[in-house]
């Protein structure tokens, strides 16, 4: 029975995450990352979403002190009046959410509105098109 139990969590420590992420945006300029959404998270309801996203970068990004390679993020997008807002979000030590969580944080921050021509911006049109 230990052995049974020994290798299901082995398989669960070593499956990707849950998450279904699809491309859908990639910046090369300097912290060069792409970006993916989860879109079986989409949640909507009275003209806002919300919706994880992953930025995966393509090398060592530093925040508060913490080196990651990849930053999930539970998001807050208002359709009609082109809002966005961070709920949560995790910094992993790997690429796709995977290696050690290292930092996380779980507290809404104040709205803003989408930057015209920004990765927030194709973010937005992608969970506001999914609602």
């Amino acid at each position: 029975m230990k052995k049974i139990l020994i290798i299901l969590i082995l398989m669960l420590l070593s499956s990707p995450a849950w998450a279904e992420w699809t491309e859908i945006g990639e910046d090369e300029n300097e912290g060069a990352y792409i970006v993916y959404a989860d879109l079986t998270s989409v949640q909507s309801a009275g003209g806002r979403v919300k919706m994880w996203v992953l930025y995966d970068y393509k090398s060592e990004q530093k925040a508060s002190g913490t080196n990651f390679l990849s930053k999930k993020i539970r998001r807050d997008y208002n359709c009609r009046e082109a809002g966005i807002r961070t709920l949560a979000f995790s910094l992993f030590s790997w690429n796709m959410e995977k290696g050690e969580l290292l930092r996380s944080y779980n507290q809404p921050q104040q709205w803003e509105r989408v930057p015209p021509g920004s990765m927030k911006e194709i973010e937005w049109k992608v969970a506001c098109d999914e609602s």
